[in-house]
């Protein structure tokens, strides 16, 4: 799948984001990011008396819950790395991991296996090399099905949830495809087939 957004009359400005329909409540799984292309749209001159949002290009991967903010960190239902390098959940934010950019393969490893030395955490690889040690979920987000989450401003990007790996990892792990049946679950909110559209009436450049 390839996701991309408007970036056109002031669009450059917001957030895109995208939310998987099926989430995961038990295992260890993982789903894939490539930034394919990054956007540098022409700047309006007119009518800008603020500073242009920094930086331009930027990617939020992580997790999130049915009917939260599409874009992660609005809210507190979220957990999320950036292309910045930053770890964040709601308000709080902190660096923690190597930056990541065009053309290189991340992975996004959640890890809810109650038996494993690294449960109820989430880890970061680029090119199939760690770059950032398991970091803790949230104690409010452990008993919520998480759903893969994906947002990003002036870039497109690849997703790829499996069967099959863009990038092996040094040891074994599933990707969300492949899952097993008890340890996901498909969000209410894929079977209503009714959604809302919302279009801005002014932006930025405006």
């Amino acid at each position: 799948k390839v996701l991309m957004a408007l970036t056109e009359g002031g669009m450059q400005y917001f957030i895109a984001g995208a939310r998987a329909s099926v989430g995961m409540k038990a295992g260890r799984y993982l789903y894939e990011v490539k930034i394919i292309e990054a956007l540098n749209p022409v700047e309006s001159t007119q009518g800008i008396h603020g500073r242009t949002p920094q930086p331009r290009q930027l990617v939020r991967l992580g997790f999130s819950t049915a009917g939260s903010s599409l874009v992660l960190g609005d809210c507190d239902d979220c957990v999320y790395f950036d292309s910045e390098g930053n770890f964040g959940s709601g308000k709080m934010k902190k660096r923690t991991s190597q930056n990541f950019t065009r053309d290189q393969v991340i992975s996004v490893l959640l890890n809810l296996d109650v038996n494993s030395p690294n449960a109820y955490t989430m880890s970061l690889f680029r090119e199939g090399v760690r770059i950032a040690e398991p970091q803790t979920i949230p104690e409010r987000l452990r008993d919520k099905p998480l759903f893969p989450h994906i947002c990003f401003r002036n870039v497109t990007v690849q997703v790829n949830m499996g069967p099959n790996l863009l990038k092996p990892l040094p040891f074994s792990c599933r990707m969300l495809q492949s899952a097993a049946g008890s340890d996901v679950i498909e969000s209410k909110e894929s079977e209503v087939g009714v959604y809302n559209v919302m279009m801005p009436v002014a932006a930025p450049d405006v």
